[in-house]
């Protein structure tokens, strides 16, 4: 257990696409428990921010800290980046990790993998890596040269920010207001682990990977 690390769990009772979206029962727990029962492998220390009623019933099985979030700290609009300083104003540490419970799939060892990248990083996130064609919104190409089309195995992988966890050191969040500060590391998932639940479909996928992954 690391007593120096925080995580912070920030889980609003809104949710327009899904209702209840964070304590949706899948196989038998509510949503957030994936995120909390790893988040507890790696901490002691683990808190949940919310504004939720039902949230907070949800973590009362596990050792977990509730935070009462404020009400205009939760609207559709609220920046998560206040929600933190409202964490750090009443609780000290020196490594902050901030987990998504939509990110239901993302496993311990992803996030200690991150812990130890600190060492030579100011701030670590988790990514996935892709080696795909992209163009913009006036139909350009990003990456690539049509008249010159590389082979996907010869391209160099692109890598896109999952969402699952952010990590960094508080004083270099109080500075510089912001998680990807400094030099980022990278702690890279494999995309189908990289599920952020927005919507119905985010959610099926989920519950297919939880039966893949138990028949593996």
């Amino acid at each position: 257990m690391n007593s120096n690390i925080s995580i912070l769990i920030p889980a609003r009772g809104g949710s327009k696409r899904i209702k209840n979206k964070n304590v949706v029962i899948i196989d038998g727990k509510p949503l957030i428990a994936y995120c909390l029962e790893q988040a507890l492998k790696i901490t002691k220390n683990v808190f949940v921010s919310t504004d939720c009623d039902k949230i907070k019933k949800a973590c009362k099985p596990y050792d977990v800290t509730v935070i009462d979030r404020p009400i205009h700290l939760a609207g559709d609009k609220s920046d998560v980046r206040d929600t933190i300083k409202h964490f750090l104003s009443k609780n000290d540490c020196e490594i902050l990790i901030l987990m998504q419970a939509t990110s239901p799939l993302v496993q311990s060892e992803h996030v200690l993998e991150g812990i130890d990248k600190m060492k030579k990083y100011d701030s670590v996130i988790s990514v996935y890596e892709t080696k795909s064609f992209f163009w913009d919104v006036n139909n350009q190409p990003i990456n690539y040269d049509p008249l010159n089309k590389p082979r996907t195995q010869d391209m160099n992988p692109v890598f896109v920010e999952n969402g699952a966890f952010y990590i960094t050191k508080k004083e270099n969040f109080i500075k510089n207001n912001i998680l990807t500060n400094g030099n980022v590391g990278f702690v890279t998932m494999p995309e189908n682990l990289s599920i952020d639940i927005d919507n119905e479909k985010d959610l099926k996928m989920f519950k297919f990977m939880l039966k893949y992954t138990k028949n593996e």
